[in-house]
């Protein structure tokens, strides 16, 4: 009887959550099969990162893009790893509020110097610019909602730079979520996942991410 009440209980708030979500117009994340032993969700998504990256084309098809570019393929299947997916919108977004990367590192025309081109695929930068970028958005340990903490911390990345860290915490406020960059200078604060938690086959983590993230300077870094 216990384990019906519970599930009818489950039930209840994923409807609710479901039907809040419609209202704000935004798309449902497919739901995960729940434990009804441990209490939650089960956030297993049995593969690897970028076998994830790979199944899902209408939210990665530029991140794939890169990684194959850049030749990191390997890179994105590794286990005690935290990857901040980079969506398409990241990229290339439809409005210039959004600041995607694409909008935001634009080159002079060949043709004309004086016009500046909008890329809309990272093959048309330096391979080794896309290799840090991408580098710059793998996290080196398994960090999400049960091990970070609710102020900003920085954290090693997989990039090579001494000034390549990402800043994280978890947010505990009506609507909880791992928020990452939030320091001052950035290009953009309070960057929050899309969608957080996801357990790769390898013991790895998956956040996913619609804006792309900078490298403090090194007084940020300090400060």
């Amino acid at each position: 009887m216990k384990k019906y009440i519970q599930q009818a209980f489950a039930a209840v708030i994923l409807l609710t959550v479901m039907a809040g979500c419609e209202l704000l117009g935004l798309e449902l994340q497919t739901p995960y099969e729940y434990d009804y032993e441990a209490g939650q969700y089960n956030n297993q998504i049995n593969m690897t990162a970028w076998e994830f990256i790979q199944s899902r084309p209408d939210l990665f098809s530029v991140l794939q893009e890169g990684i194959e570019y850049a030749g990191l393929q390997e890179m994105f299947s590794k286990p005690n790893c935290t990857y901040l997916l980079l969506t398409n919108r990241a990229f290339n977004s439809a409005t210039e509020a959004d600041y995607s990367y694409f909008m935001t590192h634009t080159f002079p025309d060949p043709n004309d110097p004086l016009v500046m081109i909008t890329p809309e695929s990272l093959e048309l930068y330096p391979v080794e610019q896309v290799k840090e970028l991408l580098l710059y958005h793998i996290v080196k340990g398994e960090w999400t909602w049960s091990n970070l903490p609710a102020s900003p911390t920085w954290y090693d990345t997989q990039a090579t730079a001494d000034t390549a860290k990402i800043n994280m915490y978890l947010l505990k406020d009506r609507n909880p979520n791992i928020v990452f960059n939030n320091f001052e200078g950035h290009y953009k604060e309070v960057i929050k996942a899309r969608t957080t938690n996801l357990r790769t086959n390898n013991k790895s983590y998956i956040h996913v991410l619609e804006s792309w993230m900078d490298r403090p300077t090194k007084d940020q870094l300090k400060n």
